[in-house]
């Protein structure tokens, strides 16, 4: 039933009905935005790392203002750690990039591509740390906060935290205003019944009065022959 946006009800995903209504633009549309946003935040972690990272000054400060500074360590696990070897992560990170990247080809109504460039800045951030990995056999980390003993981290890090974040906020806002929809659809179908029923018994009465006329009517002719 359409609801009052004028829209069919949405198919399922990875249904017939789903691969039907599915055009190629929106996979064009979804990759640009998806890469760009990924090549934008890519470069962006690979030039800090390169410009503000000192092998031969580990572990010491560099420069330092009151909300952050800068100090260079080679990480070989993880901001968050989970417990897994360098091999293990790669294959994270992979998983992570083929999920962000099928998820982001998927998403085919307008409303969704809010989700992509969260899916593009996790991306990002794993496919940089993972760089790291390939050459370093570490990550290089080169940011700390003064006021917070949080550690040392990149921008690939910042990346994944604030593009997971990202994605939960967009996906409860799309949810709340796809249900204020739906809800907006239904209560105006229902009054549409509503109405539809109301005018049925006038309609009704008015078939009755026309009977009665044409009784009457009739009445009257046999009463004149």
């Amino acid at each position: 039933m359409a609801n009052s946006w004028g829209e069919k009800k949405r198919p399922r995903i990875f249904t017939k009905e789903f691969w039907k209504e599915y055009k190629w633009q929106n996979i064009l549309i979804n990759m640009a935005i998806y890469l760009g946003i990924f090549a934008i935040l890519l470069l962006i972690d690979l030039l800090t790392k390169k410009y503000l990272y000192d092998e031969n000054n580990l572990g010491n400060v560099k420069w330092q203002s009151p909300l952050l500074g800068i100090r260079s360590i080679l990480h070989k696990g993880t901001t968050i750690e989970i417990g897994l070897t360098i091999p293990g992560l790669h294959t994270v990170s992979i998983i992570i990039l083929l999920l962000t990247l099928a998820g982001s080809m998927l998403l085919k109504w307008k409303i969704y591509i809010w989700l992509i460039p969260g899916l593009a800045a996790i991306a990002a951030g794993a496919c940089g740390n993972m760089v790291d990995r390939f050459i370093y056999q570490g990550v290089r980390d080169v940011f700390f906060i003064p006021w917070a003993d949080t550690g040392t981290f990149n921008f690939a890090d910042v990346c994944l935290i604030f593009g997971a974040i990202g994605f939960v906020v967009s996906t409860l806002i799309i949810s709340l205003v796809e249900h204020y929809r739906h809800k907006k659809g239904d209560d105006a179908n229902e009054e549409n019944n509503t109405n539809t029923l109301e005018k049925l018994p006038e309609t009704k009465d008015d078939s009755l009065n026309d009977s009665t006329s044409l009784n009457d009517n009739d009445s009257s002719l046999d009463n004149t022959n």
